[in-house]
């Protein structure tokens, strides 16, 4: 049996989350341990840590409003990984993404295909959703291309999105397309 362990300062948080997620084990047909922790050394030993720590943004705010305050708290868990965990594969998730991972990669000096940013599939996968919604058709007979970093200046490329190989612009004309490709470039701000 695999286990996995959430860590976060607010005390009971974790432990509560993880109990959450263990608890869905019999609905989605997983075995996987997922126990919650306010110590960092409970990621001794780790394969794989998944970063997402971090103070998110505000309506209004940019993903680089929250830089000085995020770098602050990657700093921290950085210096824990290192820790306890240095043999790890590290994938961060925390805004701006493009800018904290190479932060990592920076303090710890590892091989850049340890560290590894999430933003591109999140992108892709948004483009995806927001392609389904207006066709109807499954996420699953999508594809997306989403090139550059997370955030504003994202590069959406409809001229490569296809429904089941089709090009989408048989499908969505391209006044609502561009609509969609500004919507995958702000979508976070939606949240």
């Amino acid at each position: 049996m695999n286990g996995e362990v959430l860590i976060d300062i607010r005390e009971d948080v974790p432990q509560g989350v993880a109990l959450d997620i263990f608890q869905t084990a019999p609905f989605f047909a997983f075995d996987t341990r997922v126990t919650g922790s306010n110590d960092p050394a409970a990621m001794q030993g780790a394969d794989v840590i998944v970063v997402t720590a971090g103070v998110p943004r505000k309506p209004g705010m940019s993903r680089s409003d929250v830089l000085q305050t995020n770098l602050d708290v990657i700093d921290g868990i950085v210096a824990d990984i290192g820790r306890y965990a240095p043999a790890a594969i590290v994938i961060m998730v925390t805004n701006p993404v493009d800018v904290l991972t190479y932060r990592v990669w920076q303090l710890t000096g590892w091989p850049r295909e340890r560290i590894l940013g999430q933003a591109g599939v999140l992108d892709a996968s948004r483009m995806a959703a927001f392609i389904a919604m207006e066709t109807g058709f499954s996420t699953h007979d999508i594809t997306t291309i989403v090139l550059g970093g997370h955030g504003d200046s994202m590069v959406p490329v409809p001229r490569y999105c296809t429904v089941n190989g089709i090009p989408v612009s048989h499908f969505i004309d391209g006044a609502r397309l561009d609509e969609i490709v500004q919507h995958t470039r702000g979508g976070a701000a939606d949240l």
